[in-house]
């Protein structure tokens, strides 16, 4: 697709410009994607969620995507609005005000339209029609998760809970941390025949030191075990299907189930030390149970209440160096229906605490996750 450009008749063109052809370079695209993160209060645990569109056409076809799309050469200035444009033509889901760029990602092969191409009947030569794909992602955080339309190439948009992708990083009750030992007993095969794989495994997967930040690289170590169908595609994106792939969650279009690997590790951080990214999520008030549920549904992991309690809101007087983040407001939260028991009380974030970034970030009291023998 070629684009006319205005160039006033009378303007001198410099030689470097005449004699500079982009054909004469591997062929280059570039795509913004929306990673459209929400809380789902609605049902009986608060979820977090993610807003993704069912892709209609191939490659890809059918399976789950971040919105997103090749970079406009005329209307976009840049990827961050790209990725903007995108998110409201395949959703209908205008952009949060909380975004920030997550990461370019480049890697060689990650969007088979990069080989594309046919056979000349005549010659037999390969004739390369494709273009090598990188896409700059944007976390955007919002508060609810709006309705969504499929539109534009996308077959429906649709919120989605992160864990159905990841289901190993959602350690908040036992049965939940009895699949991860699944993931684990799947992974002894590759962790006692790779070079220091059992210590890997023990390290990014043990209970014992379960850190919920370290998405990313227990992603990566499943791509290199070659557990997941990702890391089994063709240059075409086909994949041979498994059985065990089902203990692994749901496939996604491209290298998409990294990037939420990637997006969901941002965000179990930013909870500790950028309040904004917190009450971009919660709401500017919440009651401290509602704001206990969504760090839990963030991190993936259970909290202690009364502690929690005092790491996010403790006593304006005395020796605690823990950081206030919320304050009361006088107000309570009113009860639904006319059951008995004292409406809960609503907290509002700290104007100073959200502008700002905690010199000391929070210290979240995780409850002790079940030990390695009892699993």
């Amino acid at each position: 697709m070629s684009h006319e450009i205005e160039v006033p008749v009378d303007e001198p063109v410099p030689e470097w410009a005449v004699q500079y052809n982009a054909g004469d370079y591997p062929r280059q695209s570039v795509t913004g994607d929306a990673v459209a993160l929400a809380l789902d209060t609605s049902g009986p645990r608060c979820t977090l969620r993610a807003l993704l569109v069912e892709r209609g056409g191939v490659p890809f076809a059918g399976l789950d995507a971040w919105p997103g799309g090749f970079m406009e050469w005329d209307a976009d200035e840049d990827t961050r609005q790209a990725a903007i444009r995108e998110l409201r033509e395949e959703t209908g889901v205008d952009a949060p005000d909380f975004i920030e760029p997550l990461g370019s990602y480049s890697r060689n092969g990650r969007d088979p339209r990069q080989f594309a191409g046919y056979r000349d009947p005549s010659t037999g030569a390969w004739i390369a029609r494709g273009t090598r794909v990188t896409t700059a992602a944007y976390l955007m955080l919002t508060h609810g998760a709006s309705q969504a339309v499929g539109a534009d190439d996308a077959a429906r948009a649709h919120w989605a809970d992160v864990y159905d992708y990841l289901p190993w990083e959602d350690l908040r009750d036992e049965g939940r941390q009895a699949h991860l030992s699944a993931v684990v007993q799947a992974l002894d095969g590759w962790a006692h025949a790779a070079p220091h794989g059992v210590e890997r495994v023990r390290e990014l997967f043990g209970l014992r030191d379960w850190n919920e930040e370290r998405t990313a690289e227990r992603w990566a170590l499943l791509m290199e075990a070659r557990l997941v169908p990702e890391a089994r595609r063709d240059q075409w994106g086909r994949a041979d299907a498994r059985p065990q792939d089902a203990l692994f969650g749901r496939e996604m279009a491209f290298d998409h189930r990294q990037i939420l690997a990637d997006a969901l590790g941002r965000v179990r951080g930013k909870i500790k030390y950028t309040p904004a990214a917190l009450m971009a999520l919660t709401g500017p008030e919440a009651t401290l149970d509602e704001l206990q549920a969504a760090c839990e549904s963030i991190a993936g992991r259970p909290l202690h209440r009364s502690n929690f309690r005092r790491a996010v809101a403790p006593a304006e007087r005395g020796k605690s160096r823990a950081p206030r983040i919320v304050a009361r407001t006088g107000r309570r939260r009113p009860r639904e229906g006319k059951g008995p028991g004292v409406a809960p009380e609503l907290y509002a974030f700290l104007p100073d605490a959200v502008r700002a970034r905690l010199d000391t970030s929070i210290r979240f009291p995780w409850l002790h996750l079940a030990p390695e023998e009892n699993r």
